[in-house]
């Protein structure tokens, strides 16, 4: 069952993204990877390198029924975005969760996770919820912390190259199944 969520952020509307979607979702994508990858230059010295732009194609993994992609929304006008995908044996990986500027520490963050690990368990079935996030992501860890996550080694199938693994923290939040989650 869907728990309800009360946060901060008067206005906002989180709903799964369709394809009829793909324009604000991969504005959006492209926007979080292109601030991620000059941050990640800024605070190591060192280029990531890779293509901040995302295509139609890139979203494929994340599209049901294996996964969903989800937007947040103020005033109808997307401000966040985050996907998940399933891997094996009752895991979940959220992944690209982004809100913009303009409207970070409003609570769009925390209700846009908070959304999403609903569907893990009552859409996707999920045991256990992973995510991955750069060393200089402080607030986010703070959100994720917060919300039960704890930090553990990589994991199996995560995208971020071995070489740059030292620079990331891998989280890990098990799910409950008969109510969801641990929160």
């Amino acid at each position: 069952m869907t728990r309800v969520r009360t946060i901060d952020a008067e206005g906002c509307r989180f709903r799964a993204a369709s394809p009829a979607d793909d324009d604000h979702v991969l504005g959006l994508m492209t926007e979080y990877m292109t601030w991620a990858l000059a941050t990640f230059e800024q605070t190591f010295g060192y280029p990531m390198g890779g293509d901040p732009g995302h295509t139609p194609e890139s979203l494929r993994r994340f599209r049901p029924p294996s996964g969903l992609i989800a937007l947040a929304e103020v005033g109808g006008l997307p401000v966040g975005v985050a996907a998940l995908r399933t891997n094996d044996d009752g895991v979940v990986e959220i992944k690209r969760m982004f809100v913009r500027p303009t409207h970070r520490g409003t609570g769009i963050g925390a209700g846009l996770l908070d959304w999403l690990l609903d569907r893990c368990s009552d859409q996707f079935g999920a045991r256990i919820v992973r995510l991955d996030s750069n060393r200089f992501m402080t607030a986010a860890h703070r959100l994720y912390e917060s919300r039960g996550f704890t930090e553990r080694d990589r994991y199996p199938g995560s995208e971020i190259p071995p070489e740059l693994q030292d620079l990331w923290r891998f989280y890990e939040l098990p799910l409950t199944p008969a109510t969801g989650d641990d929160r």
